[in-house]
């Protein structure tokens, strides 16, 4: 149901205060309500938003660093590109909030990740809404 892609990074040295910096793209709106820096797991793993443009859609960027390694420093392990995967689904839904509604918070019912190929460099998650009701959704 969601997926990510890998992209090339020349360097894959980063700061770790570097996740909650602000991103350059997106709608400032849906980059306040996703609030990134919010969710101290997402900070622990340096997750950010790559670009929010539309409710409902959502790119997160997970950084390549040897801690998020496996017994290969250089290879991502798998648990972590599954919880980018996984925010990037929660981060999509919380996007199509408006500003004046509340939310207690999202639990993931479901989480079905196929690896492909193994993950050298930084990680972006699309988490992207396929239909949604008032207590369940659909997210690819």
């Amino acid at each position: 149901m969601r997926w990510a892609r890998r992209i090339s990074r020349a360097s894959n040295s980063r700061d770790p205060d570097d996740a909650v910096s602000p991103v350059t793209r997106g709608d400032p709106v849906l980059i306040d309500r996703i609030a990134a820096n919010a969710v101290p797991f997402w900070v622990s793993l340096g997750i950010m938003v790559d670009d929010a443009a539309a409710p409902g859609h959502v790119l997160l960027r997970l950084p390549m660093r040897p801690e998020l390694g496996t017994r290969r420093p250089d290879v991502m392990h798998g648990g972590a590109i599954a919880s980018v995967i996984d925010a990037a689904a929660g981060a999509a839904v919380i996007s199509q909030f408006g500003a004046d509604e509340d939310y207690a918070g999202l639990a993931t019912l479901d989480v079905n990740v196929t690896y492909l190929n193994a993950a050298t460099s930084d990680v972006i998650a699309e988490g992207r809404i396929l239909r949604h009701s008032r207590t369940l959704a659909f997210t690819q």
